[in-house]
């Protein structure tokens, strides 16, 4: 039995393991987000200090403007088309949360699992 493994085989597995999600535009064409693991280092850092800024504590006032500022911009980072993305979602700040929150469900880590051992 051999545990020789291909960089391709790999690659393949990963890509179905962290998918980047798409988002199809009015005019038909795809926008791809990457998945959160699989951005540079340098962005990564940036998306989640942007997304840092989207918590609010129990009973904090939202700043709806900062709010959908910080959505822009982390779709902005993650997106292949981030500013036509942000140019279709035309400001509508339910729409773009919704975008950011189907990111973000898909870019979250699984739940660790028990081990028997």
């Amino acid at each position: 039995m051999s545990n020789v493994f291909t960089l391709d085989s790999l690659r393949e597995e990963v890509e179905r393991e962290f998918a980047p999600v798409q988002i199809e535009l009015s005019d038909g064409t795809v926008v791809t987000l990457r998945h959160l693991l699989r951005l540079p280092k340098s962005t990564r850092d940036k998306v989640i200090d942007t997304l840092k800024a989207l918590e609010t504590e129990e009973g904090e006032e939202q700043d709806v403007d900062g709010m959908i500022d910080a959505a822009t911009a982390v779709l902005k980072m993650v997106a292949d088309q981030g500013a036509r993305l942000v140019k279709e979602l035309d400001g509508d700040v339910t729409l773009t949360m919704r975008v950011l929150e189907r990111w973000m469900k898909t870019t979250q880590p699984g739940e660790a699992t028990t081990s028997d051992s």
